[in-house]
């Protein structure tokens, strides 16, 4: 059966009815249709495919995650031909990623990736950084199966699931979130320079701005990591940010914060930190929120921050837990 402009979007869980409520602004016509597993909607929508991915950045949500285009819905059996008969719309001179999710543990995904791989011969398929998507979610008995080019999907991972390897000196998993930010975003960091990192204990931010050959200074009165401790290019400052930023010097190319303070009070350290970075400088922080509500709560940390940047993206990442990253520009 062919869909008539239905897409699936996901969100965290926990702010799923947040992610729904948020589609309705970016098309006021929309449908929802059903939730198709927690945190995963089925929604049909008024806007073409091709340009949803732009709408929703432009009307500045926060919570869908991803997006996918459903052309077909078959039973499972019918899937792999309806593929097949699919294939003449595939690029074969350009990537492709075939992403399968399901709600239900009766589905063997890696087999059946591997049949759908098999008719593929000729194609690049690659899991990683894909140019194209061939999206496909399983419920038991039900295939919803849609073909797009990456970048319209908000996020080129399934479902928005970013995945990093462990490394073996990694300090924390909130180095996760710094990494997501700067691919969901396409951030193109300076690699050399001064890089201020506000909150920085135990430093896995840190760590993370040092890998990419920036000097950091580190503001916290907490310890940092026994690895970072002797890098001659890492200055510990053991004051609290409120301290610190009045009486410093330096001038900044980046200015990061992971702060676990309420979103008013977070928003504020930056506004004074905008002060110390340079033209152009970019700016990534967390806003950590309320269990209600949150929507205006972001909304007001914003609208004290766009008096002194401009907010560039703004997402519940895979790797964010009751919190948003922000992503700025200084004016």
């Amino acid at each position: 059966m062919r869909s008539t402009n239905l897409v699936i979007f996901t969100a965290s869980p926990e702010f799923a009815q947040v992610a729904l409520n948020e589609f309705q602004v970016v098309d006021r016509q929309s449908k929802f249709r059903q939730w198709l597993d927690p945190g995963i909607g089925l929604i049909e929508v008024s806007i073409p495919f091709l340009h949803l991915a732009s709408q929703i950045t432009l009307t500045r949500t926060a919570f869908i995650r991803h997006i996918c285009p459903v052309m077909e819905i078959m039973s499972i059996e019918n899937l792999q031909s309806t593929i097949v008969a699919h294939i003449p719309m595939f690029d074969r001179t350009q990537t492709l990623s075939v992403q399968i999710r399901s709600n239900t543990k009766d589905i063997n995904r890696a087999e059946l990736r591997n049949l759908i791989v098999d008719d593929l011969v000729g194609f690049k398929v690659e899991a990683k950084d894909p140019v194209q998507i061939i999206s496909i979610f399983c419920t038991k008995e039900t295939a919803y199966f849609g073909f797009s080019n990456a970048v319209e999907n908000l996020s080129n991972w399934a479902g928005g699931m970013h995945r990093f390897a462990h490394e073996a000196d990694q300090i924390s998993r909130a180095e996760f979130k710094l990494l997501e930010a700067i691919d969901v975003f396409n951030l193109q960091l300076p690699t050399e320079g001064l890089g201020l990192d506000l909150g920085a204990s135990p430093g896995g931010w840190t760590r993370v701005l040092r890998n990419r050959g920036l000097s950091v200074v580190a503001v916290d009165p907490g310890d940092l990591a026994e690895s970072l401790r002797s890098d001659p290019n890492i200055t510990h400052c053991r004051q609290l940010v409120q301290q610190y930023l009045p009486n410093c010097r330096d001038r900044f190319d980046l200015i990061v914060n992971d702060m676990r303070m309420s979103p008013v009070d977070s928003a504020k350290n930056m506004i004074a930190a905008s002060e110390v970075l340079k033209e152009n400088g970019l700016a990534i922080m967390t806003l950590k929120l309320p269990s209600k509500g949150v929507k205006n709560v972001i909304n007001h940390a914003i609208a004290l921050l766009e008096n002194h940047y401009e907010v560039i993206g703004i997402r519940n990442l895979f790797h964010n837990r009751q919190e948003v990253t922000l992503v700025m520009q200084v004016l």
